[in-house]
């Protein structure tokens, strides 16, 4: 009798459960592999494009282990120190982008439509101080794109998320398609920057090292604010505009349903931390805040059941998020 395979292609769960492909960029059509014993990925690019004419692209897992020169590995721990392993998808040595990349797009906000959709809301001081606050970057990939910063609480760029919204509704821009892009994919492609050098050109190297391990969005934050209850949403949008109406609390994003895991939320130890959700996914969330509470009994999760309870049918339909009562 065989065994099952150890990694499978993520089963569809909606939507949220497929992404960017890291070959031909297109959003949503690329299924990763996860590891069926712990339900997460083995990395962000190890899995397959649904194009598979116009792209191609399917990385697999016995692919990804063999190749050496490609990921990093450590010597095995056999006694006499020979041979290899491969690092799991959770202790792979982040590659980080260089700090001049947030100086150089935290700024020009009077271009940005996300910052600009805040400051018709709030006013340009407060709209503007809170995207300095959570490092909020203007892109040149779209006109009037916006870049959420993943910075973590060590002040380490991991990546940036490319986004683009309607300035005057606040909404996502999904048609003709969805806008959304990666840092980390762009300068790789570019090769203007490198995790050895700053110096360099070579995009060999960034091609060759980077892996990238995301962090919450806003964790930049924890080390300025040691006490502070931390609450934790989906979108980053949705946790910029939470801390602007409930100031008393540290509000960080996930950055999509599947995005809380415990090797981000290690970070919150010590810490009393509200989980809310965005309508439809309360028991979810509930399901993941027991999961994160066994592997981190030093984070003391709840889960706020508010939107659940007080959401109409057509707003369930909709999908609202926090934002959208507030």
């Amino acid at each position: 009798m065989t065994n099952p395979p150890r990694y499978t292609l993520q089963p569809y769960k909606g939507i949220w459960s497929r992404y960017t492909c890291p070959q031909c960029l297109r959003h949503k059509v690329f299924s990763r592999y996860i590891d069926i014993t712990t339900d997460e990925p083995i990395a962000d690019d190890v899995g397959r494009c649904s194009r598979e004419v116009n792209c191609g692209y399917h990385l697999k897992p016995s692919e990804y282990f063999k190749s050496i020169d490609h990921r990093p590995w450590t010597i095995a721990g056999n006694g006499n120190g020979f041979g290899y392993q491969p690092l799991t998808y959770k202790d792979f040595e982040p590659s980080y982008l260089p700090k001049r990349v947030i100086r150089q797009t935290v700024r020009h906000y009077d271009d940005n439509h996300f910052v600009q959709y805040l400051a018709a809301k709030f006013g340009r001081e407060v709209a503007y101080s809170q995207a300095r606050l959570y490092l909020v970057g203007t892109s040149k990939h779209w006109p009037g794109a916006c870049i959420f910063w993943e910075v973590d609480n060590a002040d380490r760029v991991r990546t940036g998320k490319i986004m683009l919204y309607n300035a005057q509704t606040g909404k996502r821009v999904k048609e003709p398609f969805n806008h959304i892009a990666w840092a980390h994919v762009l300068s790789q492609k570019s090769g203007v920057y490198s995790q050895k050098s700053e110096k360099t050109n070579d995009s060999r190297l960034w091609t060759k090292d980077f892996n990238l391990k995301q962090c919450l969005f806003g964790e930049h934050l924890l080390q300025y604010y040691p006490r502070m209850p931390v609450a934790i949403c989906e979108s980053e949008k949705t946790a910029i505009i939470a801390s602007i109406y409930y100031p008393e609390l540290l509000w960080l994003a996930a950055g999509s349903l599947q995005g809380l895991n415990a090797g981000k939320c290690k970070c919150l130890e010590g810490r009393t931390v509200i989980l809310v959700p965005d309508v439809n996914a309360y028991e979810q969330w509930v399901t993941k805040a027991g999961q994160l509470s066994a592997a981190l009994p030093a984070v003391n999760f709840r889960v706020m059941r508010f939107l659940e309870d007080a959401a109409t049918p057509q707003q369930k339909a909709a999908g609202w998020d926090v934002a959208d009562y507030l």
